[in-house]
Order: structure tokens, then sequence, then C-alpha cells
């Protein structure tokens, strides 16, 4: 039901729900709490705009790239091309990419820690392949019977967490049996080499999704049913739902310091908001850039500043994706000024005041990026 973040095969569940799709060169074609904050309405006038050093992070000798997933010690993952042009997941160290070899052919990295430990997924038929690399050596990550594993994000004490979900495809889809799930069940692996525990949806929902883990443990994505509810599950793997901006939707995308969570949720006019809730639940909205109807945080800085992604209007029709920070609640400044058609996007947040991501160049080519602004 939800869109994964970047470079993954979407289910058929997951393309009917709003998020951000990325790759690598191809041009972009246009626990109970209370509401601190909830207006619901778009800012009128001209987006404010912080200024930022923008630095352009090195590939494999191709001209395209990208940014899937960055740690708190500003280690960062994604993808580069090679001189061949073909697109390889790296690691970039100290500015600098090593090519993470995992011996399996389309490798995305989803996820990283502190420790340089990565996870990702590679393609396998009509389903995926989910995948740990550490030490420099790839770990398989193990299903369930007929459910395969969809890392998503790792901890520092290599906590992996993700879904687990069905073979699909015509006319194998549900492994082509009446009656069989196709819902996407949120997962952990407490090792990387044992097996999966599911995680029990709310109650009511089909299936979930978790897209975070906290240091302390906590995880955090979405549960899946009539409504799209953001939720946390507690050490015990215990779902507990957050408060959403009344529209039906939310999610949470990844974890801060102080225990915050961030991510989106949905108003009652249909507009998506970036929010963040606090270590006890309540939520904020975060608001949204002037002239913006959707609004994704995917990252927390140390210092609590929050970065994610908007979608503004373009000149002359459509939307353009455009790299964001929220200082404080009601404070959303694009990182730069729009320049055209390029389009820009945070994946997440790194060390000191860094966020990564990717921007286009003027035919839409991605190209991976850091950026470092103001306090």
């Amino acid at each position: 039901m939800t869109r994964r973040p970047t470079f993954r095969r979407t289910s058929r569940r997951t393309l009917r729900a709003t998020a951000i799709v990325t790759a690598v060169s191809a041009p972009l074609l246009a626990v109970g709490a209370t509401v601190a904050v909830s207006s619901g309405s778009v800012s009128s006038g001209a987006p404010d705009i912080v200024s930022c050093i923008v630095r352009q992070l090195p590939t494999l000798g191709g001209p395209y790239g990208n940014v899937t997933a960055a740690a708190a010690n500003g280690d960062i993952v994604g993808i580069a091309e090679d001189t061949a042009g073909v697109a390889q997941p790296v690691l970039w160290r100290a500015g600098k990419p090593q090519r993470i070899r995992t011996g399996l052919a389309g490798s995305v990295p989803a996820g990283l820690n502190a420790h340089g430990d990565v996870v990702g997924n590679s393609p396998n038929g009509e389903n995926t392949l989910g995948w740990a690399w550490t030490g420099h050596r790839t770990v398989r990550l193990r299903g369930t019977g007929k459910l395969t594993a969809l890392p998503a994000a790792i901890s520092n004490s290599d906590i992996v967490v993700g879904a687990l979900e069905t073979t699909e495809g015509t006319p194998a889809e549900g492994d082509n049996k009446p009656g069989t799930s196709e819902n996407e069940q949120a997962a952990v692996w407490r090792s990387l080499t044992g097996p999966p525990q599911m995680l029990a949806p709310l109650p009511g929902d089909q299936g979930a999704h978790a897209f975070a883990v906290a240091d302390d443990g906590r995880i955090g994505g979405i549960s899946e049913g009539h409504r799209f509810r953001p939720v946390v599950w507690d050490l015990a793997g215990k779902p507990h739902a957050l408060p959403g901006l009344g529209g039906g939707y939310g999610i949470v995308r990844a974890f801060g310091p102080g225990g915050v969570a961030v991510g989106d949720a949905v108003a009652k006019d249909g507009t998506d908001h970036a929010v963040r809730w606090g270590p006890g639940g309540r939520i904020t909205d975060l608001g949204l850039p002037a002239g913006s109807r959707t609004a994704q945080a995917s990252g927390v800085l140390p210092g609590g500043v929050v970065v994610g992604t908007a979608q503004l209007p373009a000149p002359g029709g459509g939307v353009l994706t455009q790299a964001v920070r929220w200082p404080a609640a009601g404070q959303p400044q694009l990182l730069g000024r729009q320049e055209g058609p390029r389009q820009a996007m945070v994946a997440g947040a790194a060390s000191a005041q860094t966020a990564v991501g990717y921007r286009t160049d003027a035919t839409g080519g991605r190209h991976p990026v850091k950026w470092r602004c103001g306090s």
C-alpha cells in the first residue's frame, strides 16, 4: 500500500499511495497523543529560501547517481554509475565512493548504520532478495515460507526492519493460490542471520511496513487497512497508533535525536504535510512551503532541524520536487533557489548540518549531492 523509498521495485499495493520515486539517470517527467498544530492550509506567496553549500558527490566514473540513505557519522550510501554507465551500489566515506560488492545484480542500498553495515535489495525474477553487507561480506536476509525479505533500515546494533512480501507478477501473484494474502507484512530481523519476526499491524488492518528503527529499538512505519496509519512498534513488537492530521494517511519515515519521529500525514483538505512526533507521540504539523500541497520529512539533523522534500508548482504547469528543511514548525525553507525545471530530493540526514539526496541537471539526470546549510 505504501510506495517504498528510493530505488525499490513497488508492489501492486504500494502503487496506490502517494510518495516519491527516484531513479539514477532517468529524467523526471514532471501511542495515543494529541495534535499540536494542524492547519491543513496551503501557504501563499513565495517560499522561504536558505543559503546552502551544495557539494556533488563523486560517482564511479559515470555521469549519474543518487543517495538513498545516510548515517549520523557522515557515511552515505546510494547508487553511482561506473565508466560503462552501469549503476552500482556505493558507500561514500569521507566523500569518496567505495563500490559495495554484494555479488548480486542490480543491488540497491536501502539503509546503513554508523558502523558501515548496509542493507538493501536486489531483483530476483518478479520478486526481490533482501541482503545485508557487513565487513565486506554479503548476508542474504531470511524470509519465511513464501514471503521474501524487503529491508528498509538498520540500527547501530544491527537490527534490521522492513517488510515481508509475497511472490508477485502475473499469473503468480500471491503464489497463485486462492486465499493467499497479498499484503506486505512488517518485519524485524534481530540478527543478520536469524529468522524474521513479523510485526503485527494495528487492530483491524491487514498489512504493515516498517521504514525506520531508533537506537532504543523502537520501530516506525505504516499500518495498512481502510486507512493508512502511522505506527510505532515498542521493544516487544506491539504496535501503537500515532495521531495523524485527519486525512486518513500517515507514515513514520525516520527517527531523530531525543526520541522524535518524522514523516508525513494527510490533512482533512487532502494536503500532505511533513510532521514530527515527540517522544510521547504528540504530533506537530511542520507546515508546507508557500504554494505546496505535498511534503515529506525524511530525516532529522543532530541539532533537531528536520529535512525532507516538497512538491511545488512548476512554471507552465505540473510540479517540481524540491529539497526542504524545517528549523522549526511552520518555517519551511527551500535548500537553495529553484532553477528552471531542475529538481531535488532529500533522502536523509547525515552529520552536523548536512542533508543528502540528489539534484537533477537540465536534462533530468540525477546527481548525488549533500547540502550544508546555515544554523
